[in-house]
């Protein structure tokens, strides 16, 4: 029974890392299929105008709680200039088994930038349980600068909802994640580093969606030259929590992350 258990498990683990072979392996066909012509970066036209696909950055990852469907994440470049580029953001679904779409949804410029630029896109397949049983996913989004005197990254989480063969943005451009420091580039400065949890509360809201808290922790550090070593000589911690409620559309991110993001 061992030996059957063993052999039943191993052979589940090979069907996942081949699921996920497989994904990565067929998101170029995937890519074709959504925008014929594009390999090699070629210019495409489409209702807003003239586009390429970023296939370096796309990416797609099988849905786990919904295997039979597969997400993936596209960059269409409207425009590229020296100091900044205009970038929509595609999100499609696909039927695993029949190999078609069954959703789309364009964010048009969510992916734009200018001295801050997209670093990375990775989805988030934790267990959003926001409106009864119904199952959102997410995508993360971070950006980053190329200074060193004056560091900056940040992570941003978008929250998708299926239903009826409809994709639809929940919640956008929510701060997880958030760090930036101004420094000699010796030693001397100050940094602040930013990380926060999406917490699903029992509280019921506007059209059946629970109610969500962000809990922020932030750690601020002041560095400097001590007796010639390089020590942290002052640092501090904050805790705080923010909450985010549905609307009529979506969820609505705090007035505090209008002004101050995280």
């Amino acid at each position: 029974m061992k030996a059957l258990f063993a052999g039943v498990l191993a052979g589940l683990l090979t069907a996942g890392v081949a699921l996920a072979d497989d994904c990565s392996a067929q998101l170029p066909a995937w890519l074709e299929q959504a925008h014929p012509g594009q390999a090699g970066g070629v210019w495409l036209e489409d209702e807003r105008g003239t586009y390429r696909v970023d296939a370096e950055q796309s990416i797609c990852k099988v849905w786990p709680a919904r295997p039979e469907l597969t997400l993936i994440a596209v960059p269409l470049v409207r425009a590229e200039h020296d100091s900044h580029g205009e970038t929509d953001l595609e999100v499609l679904l696909l039927d695993s088994a029949r190999q078609d779409f069954v959703a789309r949804l364009v964010e048009p410029n969510g992916l734009d930038w200018d001295a801050i630029y997209v670093t990375r896109l990775a989805f988030d397949t934790a267990p959003y349980r926001l409106r009864g049983d119904d199952l959102a996913f997410g995508l993360r989004i971070s950006r980053e600068n190329g200074s060193r005197v004056n560091p900056f990254s940040e992570t941003q989480l978008h929250l998708y909802e299926f239903e009826a063969r409809r994709l639809r943005l929940l919640l956008g451009e929510l701060p997880v994640a958030l760090s930036w420091g101004e420094w000699d580039t010796n030693c001397t400065g100050e940094f602040s580093e930013t990380k926060g949890v999406v917490i699903i509360t029992e509280r019921i809201g506007n059209h059946g969606y629970r109610d969500l808290r962000l809990k922020d922790t932030r750690v601020e550090r002041r560095i400097a030259l001590v007796d010639g070593q390089c020590q942290t000589v002052e640092e501090s911690t904050h805790r705080y929590q923010l909450p985010i409620e549905y609307d009529e559309e979506r969820y609505l991110l705090p007035i505090e992350l209008a002004s101050d993001p995280l």
